[in-house]
């Protein structure tokens, strides 16, 4: 995805943090993994609420909500590119095999740095460490398309609609 394209989901993250609803939706989403036994628990976003024009390829907006130190469990998504900015806690992401720490979406660090980019098909996996992970990603298909393959089993799940 291009700079200008990540500005743009920049700037929709931006908007979000700035509204109630995003704050109610993290509360109901801490509620729901503190009564739960589910490695993460999520919410889909709106896009047609955000102010901001995406990028034509951005199809649905979903924020996560992991479990504090405990591995997401390393999956892929056939049918779609993920685009993700950390936006709560911390901890450790593991793509196509290579380890690196998260970075807040808040830090003053270059942009490339705060977004991760996941092509489709590449493994990947998330350990929050010390306190819960929230995370808000875009993908490129929509919410009742997504699909999520576990890399150890090969078990498949939609998040959404009929399937899920």
């Amino acid at each position: 995805m291009s700079t200008p394209d990540l500005h743009a989901l920049d700037s929709a993250v931006q908007y979000l943090l700035s509204q109630q609803s995003f704050t109610a939706a993290l509360t109901r989403l801490r509620i729901e993994l503190a009564s739960s036994t589910a490695t993460f628990v999520w919410e889909t976003v709106d896009l047609a609420s955000l102010p901001i024009n995406l990028p034509d390829e951005i199809k649905s907006g979903w924020i996560f909500h992991l479990r504090r130190d405990v591995p997401s469990g390393a999956h892929y998504h056939p049918n779609s590119v993920q685009h993700m900015t950390l936006v709560r806690g911390g901890g450790l992401a593991i793509i196509g095999g290579e380890s690196r720490l998260t970075t807040s979406f808040n830090s003053p660090r270059p942009l490339e740095d705060r977004w991760l980019v996941i092509e489709r098909g590449v493994p990947h996996e998330f350990i929050p460490e010390g306190e819960d992970m929230t995370v808000v990603s875009f993908h490129t298909c929509g919410p009742q398309e997504l699909e999520e393959i576990a890399c150890d089993t090969g078990w498949m799940r939609h998040y959404e609609g009929p399937n899920a």
